[in-house]
């Protein structure tokens, strides 16, 4: 065990797989270790998986931690982003009376079999909740139905309400499946680029879903140098012909000019009501 000390979260390097009242135990990808951290990432212990987590009960004793009970929103973030991305949303989760976890992945460090093994790790290590509901963005979208399909127990345990993906590249990117053959944008970006070639989309719709989700799409070209860039860029970004499947419960445009969707309250109130009533 080490000293408590500031963690930066290390969204590309370690891997969320226990939550509970903002505290969340991680694992490293690559060494396998874990690490407890608080509301405040601040680290409160390292070990085996079971040490961190009764080192986190002995946490509930001392700081008196209520009992989560509920429905909790799961949020899967886009490619290189980390659980912040979705500060807006939560907040707003929070204040609807929601339990809400953002979960971090190492989206440029596996591919993305891997982030499904992590997120059922995560589910099936989720204690005290009732009923959960999801909010992806970008490629969190396709882990997210890989994930819906998959037949883990937590499928059985929890009782899955509705999913929202926001921007996500459901007949894959053309954007991630061109850098993948690069080898330098391949070694930054990691392996899951090769994972999004539109070749696959056939594929994903195999996968047999029993939840409504619901699909927000937009340009999301900013407002920034990317306003610039020519029409025929348009078919690199996530727009209606590439969020669209065919398994949708319902779906929207919203005009967003944020590189952050979340930052838009009409995206944020979206994502509510269809989580709410099943419709946009």
């Amino acid at each position: 065990m080490r000293r408590c000390f500031f963690t930066f979260g290390g969204s590309q390097f370690w891997e969320d797989v226990f939550f509970y009242q903002k505290w969340r135990i991680q694992r490293n990808h690559k060494t396998k270790e874990f690490r407890l951290l608080d509301p405040w990432d601040i680290r409160r212990y390292e070990g085996g998986f079971e040490e961190c987590r009764q080192a986190f009960v002995r946490y509930i004793s001392i700081y008196q931690l209520p009992r989560q009970k509920g429905h909790m929103i799961i949020m899967l973030h886009g490619f290189g982003d980390s659980k912040n991305i979705f500060k807006p949303m939560w907040r707003t989760a929070l204040k609807d009376n929601y339990l809400a976890a953002a979960v971090n992945y190492p989206s440029t460090q596996k591919n993305l079999d891997g982030f499904v093994k992590q997120l059922n790790f995560f589910l099936n290590h989720l204690e005290d909740v009732q009923e959960v509901s999801f909010i992806s963005l970008g490629i969190g979208g396709i882990i997210l139905r890989k994930l819906l399909a998959s037949k883990e127990p937590w499928v059985k345990n929890l009782k899955v309400n509705r999913a929202v993906q926001v921007c996500p590249p459901n007949q894959g990117s053309a954007l991630l499946t061109k850098l993948a053959s690069i080898k330098f944008f391949r070694n930054i970006l990691g392996p899951a680029c090769a994972d999004f070639d539109p070749k696959n989309a056939s594929e994903w719709d195999k996968l047999r879903l029993k939840t409504d989700i619901g699909v927000i799409y937009t340009q999301r070209r900013g407002k920034g140098i990317l306003r610039f860039l020519p029409q025929s860029f348009d078919k690199y970004f996530y727009v209606a012909d590439v969020a669209k499947f065919r398994g949708e419960k319902d779906c929207c445009y919203i005009k967003n000019f944020s590189l952050n969707p979340f930052k838009n309250k009409r995206i944020v109130n979206a994502c509510l009501r269809f989580l709410k009533n099943g419709k946009f």
